[in-house]
């Protein structure tokens, strides 16, 4: 009995520390966890005071029009990630998104864990969401469906001109209140990093709260919020 208490000990022990690893990322832990996972972008080096937003299940109009409101608000720049099908289902919310100078990506065409699908499945998605977002940018960034990322995937992401893309505060949004959502990722901003919230539909009303928020603390810590492209762009001048 007392055999079982210590393993019971220690196995709640470690998984308590990897919870508070997976939502509390120091700069070693992003390191040691990109170093399984080359060519993947978890966050950049820089010095520049300057965080990317990233937007993820783009677009839909129970959500898109008050994120691109807040960030007119707060001078802010995004990255959003497009799910084909809801591009093709509201193609006036990509044309405003790219209107108002944010960073198209790929999400892939539907919401799906996409670590499922085989390799044709995979190419099918990518390339018919790159079809409907067109991105004019370079590298090309496309983050996997449900966050769930195989180096399979990554060379096929590559072999279409994408560079692969986690993050570098998880988003948490999907589990939690709005002011814990947001203590999440004030704790996680630093130089580089990528924080991930979500678009979608009505069950995800609460990212526009979140990010009429999040937007001013961060730029009270005096940095800037922008798109993964300008980030890099600012890594490469640092």
């Amino acid at each position: 009995m007392l055999t079982f208490a210590i393993i019971f000990a220690l196995a709640l022990t470690v998984a308590l520390v990897a919870l508070w690893t997976l939502f509390h990322p120091t700069d070693w832990a992003v390191k040691r966890i990109g170093e399984f996972y080359p060519g993947v972008l978890f966050r950049v080096t820089t010095v520049e005071r300057a965080v990317a937003l990233t937007i993820d299940d783009a677009p839909h109009p129970d959500v898109t029009p008050g994120i691109l409101r807040e960030l007119r608000t707060h001078g802010a720049k995004a990255t959003f990630f497009i799910i084909g099908q809801h591009a093709a289902a509201h193609p006036d919310l990509v044309q405003a998104i790219r209107a108002d100078g944010h960073e198209l990506a790929n999400h892939f065409y539907t919401d799906r864990m996409s670590a499922r699908l085989n390799d044709v499945q995979l190419a099918d998605e990518l390339t018919r969401t790159d079809a409907l977002i067109q991105p004019l940018d370079a590298p090309r960034w496309c983050r996997a469906g449900s966050g769930v990322l195989t180096a399979r995937m990554v060379r096929l992401m590559q072999a279409h001109g994408y560079t692969a893309v986690a993050g570098t505060a998880y988003p948490v949004d999907l589990y939690t209140n709005v002011r814990l959502t947001v203590l999440h990722f004030l704790q996680n901003v630093r130089p580089g990093a990528v924080l991930v919230l979500h678009d979608g539909g009505p069950r995800r009303a609460n990212s526009v709260r979140a990010v009429s928020l999040l937007l001013p603390r961060i730029r009270e810590m005096g940095y800037r919020i922008v798109s993964l492209g300008e980030l890099t762009r600012l890594a490469g001048r640092s």
